[in-house]
């Protein structure tokens, strides 16, 4: 409609001051010829635009004129009002002058009381079981970023001086704030680990063409291809495939989507990304006996080296009470060999072996071969023949962890 673009017209010479046609009409969709019709259209209505021919010249409001913006569409008051006031803006600091626009709003835009008292969508922006992060400079951060104004940080490390920066820009990543500004180059630096601000009175003038969105979605797409990673290969139980989403999130969800058909018992084999290799031990330990890694032979011997850990740390007495107080290590109250003890022998055994295997590759050029896997095996002979000996007493069975570490011992 050309009330509507004559508003819009009308609102960007407000906002840009002195615009060219051409910029104009591209900003609307429209021709040179549209752009010029307009501006005599609002000029007739009592806008005072002034055009000026030439270079620097261009069309503009005359100076101090204030286009009286007196009411909204009820569906463009409602898409202002439906988010009430988003948790960031109150970090900023600016709940009050928010619910002062909305209450303005209201007044003027003719919906029904009763559907502008609250929000009607809630923003929940971190992520389940994260807390939100104290970010104690983020005001002054902001205030600095709409004064346009250069501002001292301190910033880790401590005894570092305190940094002088161009801000450019403020983001929340799922609840965590980040300042982006200009310090020998554009620059990212985590809002909650800024200890202390001063804005300082020498302004800052941000790059006409900077975009504060295409930048962080390249800076995103950088930092995640620049983390480290080591793809591990695996096979996994139904019962661990169904917890990966828990577990690891989004990144299980294409690991998943590529993983090969289960076999007759509904294991399926599939490759995860991990930072480096004692982070896929740690994260892969918890499932036990669901879940074999296949490739690389480092963290296949790295896991079984952590069985063994596990089986120390038990047989020197810890919660398990595997050996009693006076017990030499690895005998029980008769002084008999400790079926723990055993399989942590046999576990360190297999753990050497593939240490050993996999040593030389480490000097070679070519790829290791990767480790023959074991899914299909017997292997559950083992954790039957520990239930089996396992002391009356402990009639709910071994700890998982300990059948675990037998599986993968044997």
């Amino acid at each position: 409609m050309r009330a509507d673009r004559l508003l819009a017209l009308a609102l960007l010479l407000q906002a840009r001051g002195a615009a060219t046609a051409r910029s104009l009409a591209a900003e609307l969709g429209v021709s040179v010829r549209t752009v010029y019709r307009d501006l005599e259209a609002l000029s007739a209505a009592g806008v005072p635009v002034v055009t000026e021919p030439g270079p620097g010249g261009g069309c503009r409001l005359m100076d101090g004129y204030r286009f009286p913006l007196r009411g909204l569409r009820p569906d463009e008051a409602e898409a202002l009002l439906i988010l009430g006031v988003p948790a960031v803006l109150r970090d900023l600091g600016l709940a009050g002058a928010l619910t002062a626009a909305h209450r303005q709003i209201r007044a003027t835009s003719g919906l029904a009381a009763e559907l502008t008292t609250g929000a009607l969508v809630h923003l929940d922006m971190p992520r389940w079981f994260g807390g939100q992060e104290d970010v104690p400079c983020l005001r002054d951060l902001a205030r600095a970023l709409r004064l346009g104004r250069k501002l001292t940080i301190r910033y880790p490390p401590a005894d570092r001086e305190p940094r002088v920066v161009g801000p450019l820009g403020l983001v929340n990543k799922a609840g965590t704030w980040y300042l982006v500004a200009e310090r020998g180059g554009t620059r990212v630096f985590r809002a909650g680990h800024v200890s202390a601000v001063r804005v300082l009175p020498e302004p800052f003038e941000r790059p006409a063409d900077f975009e504060l969105a295409a930048f962080w979605a390249r800076w995103s797409a950088d930092f995640e291809a620049s983390r480290p990673q080591i793809q591990v290969r695996l096979a996994a139980s139904p019962g661990a495939l169904a917890a990966f989403g828990e577990v690891f999130g989004a990144a299980a969800g294409p690991a998943l989507e590529a993983a090969g058909p289960p076999g007759l018992d509904g294991w399926r084999v599939l490759t995860l990304s991990f930072e480096h290799e004692r982070a896929a031990v740690h994260r892969l330990a918890g499932f036990g006996d669901q879940v074999e890694v296949l490739d690389p032979p480092s963290v296949r011997a790295m896991l079984l080296a952590t069985a063994g850990e596990i089986l120390a740390r038990y047989q020197s007495g810890g919660a398990g009470g595997l050996a009693g107080p006076g017990s030499p290590a690895g005998r029980d109250s008769r002084g008999r060999r400790s079926l723990a003890a055993t399989a942590m022998t046999r576990t360190a055994a297999h753990a050497a072996r593939a240490r050993a295997e996999i040593a030389p590759a480490a000097s070679a050029s070519s790829a290791s071969p990767a480790i023959p896997a074991t899914r299909g095996q017997d292997t559950t002979r083992h954790t039957t023949s520990l239930n089996a000996a396992w002391p009356a007493r402990n009639s709910a069975g071994p700890p998982r962890i300990i059948q675990a570490a037998a599986v993968l011992a044997g």
